[in-house]
């Protein structure tokens, strides 16, 4: 059995990654539109 050229582990790593960077990034998106943004509410 041959071994894969990318390990399982650096995969997983790597999506979890990604996807925690895409999840802030629509965060941030989300928050700084207008309809969204309940921190500028919040501050007054």
């Amino acid at each position: 059995m041959r071994r894969a050229p990318i390990e399982f582990r650096t995969v997983v790593i790597l999506y979890t990654l990604l996807g925690i960077i895409m999840a802030l990034v629509i965060h941030f998106v989300v928050l700084s539109s207008p309809r969204y943004n309940w921190l500028a509410l919040v501050g007054g």
